[in-house]
């Protein structure tokens, strides 16, 4: 009997797809969330990552032969508030999915520094960045095609961002959550050239608010709408994103009180305000133009009250029509349009939480609408330029 058993478990381990695969990429269990400084604009800003490496040691090498990853490193910028590590479930998918199996997650408190020009999202532009290039360094990777935004130096943790030699080129891949869509189509177009693609799930910037508190009562429905979903299996789902919220928003602002106070700037004390009405940026081709992107796709949910796809000319719950899809792209992205770039917008079923309550199905419809799918594991060929 027990030799019986004991090759039944053997052979299970053969069985291609089994959970005992070599091939399976490794995923932690829980995020692993570092933190750092930035320097920039007369101010040190409190900012953090998450980097979700999910190749095998295999994948590494075949990497490291080539001097090419299989696809674009994803760059995931979260929602109001949020964390690196939360949305866990749906970034975690987007690693282990994708071609290149890698995800960096960059966070920072609002900036706030001398320069007014450069505070808010704006300045995230450049302090995300040089997180991601700082990240990637590590790796022995340098992001392709950069550009510095401005003059003004940009430090972290004290020194200049240092990209080792012959350090290994790779493109980006944007996507955004909520307020992070908008950063998302913020950071493409702001570096044309280094990134290549574009990805959004709920998200912000498709609608002109009358006032930053029309958005706070919208968000503040779909709060309760979502504390539903306690009583339907996702609890801990739910409390998550809920606290993710909490800890972001008053943490950025007990931060700023102190800043304000030893930078003797009292108007510092309202950063997290200005962070809350970046959120209601409207964007498109008059102030965002992305039209040297490859890739575009936007992913709203059907039950999200907070960003409703029929403001935006979607009116099917469980479908987009092709003249509802044509008159979305020409109203939001007519240059990507003209360019010929690949475009798709959909609904999925779910809430603003949508990516992380179906975070299978979520993180395939983006890497599938970004080309970023991971390819047969037999195919030792570089992504395509």
């Amino acid at each position: 009997m027990r030799r019986a058993l004991c090759m039944l478990a053997a052979c299970l381990c053969l069985v291609p797809g089994s959970p005992l695969s070599a091939a399976e990429r490794p995923i932690p269990e829980k995020p692993r969330t570092q933190c750092l400084k930035v320097n920039f604009n007369g101010e040190t800003i409190s900012a953090s990552y998450l980097l979700i490496d999910a190749r095998t040691n295999e994948e590494k090498d075949a990497d490291k032969a080539r001097a090419a990853l299989r696809g674009s490193v994803l760059v995931f910028f979260q929602g109001h508030g949020q964390r690196p590590g939360d949305a866990w479930k749906f970034t975690s998918k987007l690693a282990a999915g994708s071609a290149s199996g890698i995800v960096v997650v960059p966070v920072s408190d609002t900036p706030y520094g001398k320069d007014a020009a450069w505070r808010g999202d704006r300045g995230k532009d450049v302090l995300l960045m040089a997180i991601v290039r700082q990240v990637l360094s590590g790796l022995g990777m340098a992001v392709d095609g950069y550009e510095p935004l401005t003059d003004m130096p940009v430090a972290v943790n004290g020194q200049a961002v240092n990209i080792p030699e012959q350090a290994v080129a790779v493109k980006l891949a944007a996507v955004g959550w909520s307020h992070g869509g908008i950063v998302a189509r913020r950071m493409a177009h702001a570096y044309p050239r280094s990134f290549v693609s574009l990805g959004q799930v709920c998200p912000a910037g498709y609608k002109r608010w009358a006032c930053t508190g029309a958005l706070l009562g919208r968000f503040a429905c779909e709060g309760m709408h979502i504390s539903t979903l306690v009583f339907r299996g996702h609890a801990i789902d739910t409390l998550g994103c809920g606290w993710g919220l909490t800890r972001g928003v008053a943490g950025d602002f007990c931060r700023s009180v102190p800043k304000a106070v030893l930078d003797c700037q009292p108007s510092k004390v309202g950063r997290s305000w200005r962070d809350i009405k970046d959120c209601c940026l409207y964007g498109d081709d008059s102030n965002l133009p992305v039209d040297g992107i490859r890739n575009v796709v936007v992913i709203f949910g059907r039950d999200d009250l907070c960003m409703r796809h029929a403001d935006y000319g979607l009116k099917g719950e469980d479908g987009v029509t092709p003249e509802e899809a044509d008159a979305f792209w020409r109203t939001y992205y007519p240059g990507a349009l003209a360019a010929g770039a690949r475009l798709d917008v959909k609904i999925l079923p779910g809430m603003h939480v949508g990516p992380v309550t179906g975070s299978e199905a979520w993180s395939a419809a983006i890497l599938n609408g970004m080309g970023e799918g991971a390819p047969n594991q037999a195919d030792d060929g570089a992504a395509k330029p």
